[in-house]
């Protein structure tokens, strides 16, 4: 893409941005929203912390490695964004650098000192608004401005989240971006694995492949060999490779400009314990692709989420049943909720600033919520798909011996032979980030594209 083209699509990215925002204020009444972008937190008697992390709703304005410290946005009808930016004069760190590229989009106002700012942000809220103006403001820990300000005012939040669903052309191409550096980081992992790296040795190549820092990624790389992939969430990394090399779930994506992916591959391992098992574990990682192929291919705008979170169900049913892991009917095991403790997470969720996006649960722009019902308690996304949401479809089959056990004691009718001869392979989960296009056309799938782009990348290298 070239530059004209970025231009263009950024263009119109704040045009739709300024709109949106503009109708946020004529349906909620306030004269202006004023957004910080937060500060840095330190760890409790501690002078250092995690990597700053400003507010997502400032991240639609400005791209995340341009938003400094204790910034302000101050937004009004009919003018552009001001930004009052706090670029300190600094010798310990390299202090951020005011986004100057984007004053054709916003005013914007660099200040060293932090009491020069919020005077002048208090200034202009006197000077372009009315007396009797009320200004919404969204800040995590900061005291209202003024006297005038309201702190999150729960219309404003719900109607600016629920907007940030449907992607623009220019989020859409960072999030392409995105997906790009995190396949060459999945292939760099799958080579390692192939070679018999460790867990840590997985996430190095992963890394350096995709070219991020661990503070740049969107979340903490799940690496998980053999039984951890039956954690969801495995949170750390053996520096050793196991004796014996069963499975590997690697669930990592790449933030580019504060948009992100969320990709999740799974693949059996270079030196199983059991030559059988290898074999039962690769036909159910077969089954499972073409499982996630048919949800994707009813994913549309106007579908539930939750009709496809129990298709789902459904669908993992038939497999564990044609698989033998069941030892009942797919209707037994669907009225029984017997799929559950093999994958007991959702099918998906939105994605964008934030891995898992905002306004999943809402259901409209006044904050109406569509809390997910049982037995699907963990389901993140419920309201009805539209046009150019992004979102991840991602089941799982999991062998979570914590869940199982419950099943084990109450009898239920589960091969426990079978079930004893995978749990050692952890889990499967394959997951893609899909965008929706027009009733009819489709989908575009972010992943795959970007592991094709990838490989082709890699094979001119």
């Amino acid at each position: 893409m070239t530059n004209t083209d970025q231009h263009t699509l950024l263009q119109a990215h704040y045009g739709t941005l300024q709109g949106f925002w503009e109708n946020v204020l004529e349906r909620t009444g306030y004269g202006a929203i004023v957004l910080s972008a937060g500060s840095q937190q330190f760890h409790f008697h501690d002078d250092q912390g995690p990597a700053f992390r400003p507010n997502p709703l400032m991240v639609q304005w400005i791209a995340k490695q341009h938003i400094g410290e204790n910034a302000w946005l101050l937004f009004r009808q009919g003018t552009i964004p001001t930004l009052l930016f706090h670029q300190p004069d600094d010798f310990w760190h390299a202090p951020t650098q005011a986004p100057m590229h984007l004053q054709q989009h916003m005013d914007i106002r660099v200040f060293s000192g932090l009491e020069a700012l919020t005077t002048n942000l208090e200034q202009l809220l006197t000077q372009h608004l009315g007396s009797q103006s009320k200004v919404a403001q969204i800040s995590e820990r900061d005291a209202p401005v003024t006297d005038r300000c309201e702190l999150n005012p729960p219309n404003v939040i719900h109607a600016l989240h629920f907007q940030r669903a449907c992607k623009t052309e220019h989020e859409l191409s960072l999030m392409r971006q995105a997906s790009i550096q995190a396949a060459r980081g999945h292939r760099a992992a799958q080579a390692a694995f192939a070679g018999g790296a460790s867990e840590f040795g997985v996430h190095l190549a992963f890394l350096e492949a995709s070219g991020m820092n661990e503070w740049q990624l969107p979340y903490g790389n799940i690496v998980a060999q053999n039984q951890h992939a039956s954690l969801l969430h495995y949170q750390f990394q053996d520096r050793e490779p196991a004796e014996k090399m069963n499975s590997m779930l690697i669930d990592a994506g790449a933030n580019v400009d504060g948009y992100a992916s969320d990709i999740t591959r799974t693949y059996v391992g270079p030196n199983c314990y059991s030559a059988e098992a290898a074999s039962l574990f690769a036909d159910l990682l077969a089954r499972m692709q073409d499982h996630q192929n048919n949800l994707i291919s009813q994913v549309a705008p106007g579908a539930n989420y939750v009709e496809l979170q129990a298709a789902m169900h459904r669908s993992l049913a038939n497999i564990l049943v044609d698989a033998k892991l069941l030892e009942c009917s797919v209707d037994e095991a669907v009225t029984r909720e017997l799929t559950v403790p093999f994958c007991p997470h959702g099918l998906g969720h939105l994605l964008g600033i934030q891995v898992h996006d905002v306004g999943g649960q809402q259901l409209d722009i006044e904050g109406h919520m569509a809390p997910p019902p049982a037995p699907y308690a963990s389901l993140r996304l419920t309201r009805p798909l539209s046009e150019n949401m992004v979102l991840t479809v991602e089941p799982g089959l999991y062998f979570i011996p914590m869940l199982l056990n419950e099943q084990r004691a109450a009898k239920a009718p589960i091969n426990w032979a079978l079930v004893d001869l995978l749990t050692p392979f952890g889990g499967i989960r394959i997951e893609d980030n899909i965008r929706l296009l027009p009733e009819a056309a489709g989908v575009e799938n972010l992943t795959r594209d970007a592991f094709q782009k990838a490989e082709k990348s890699a094979a001119y290298s």
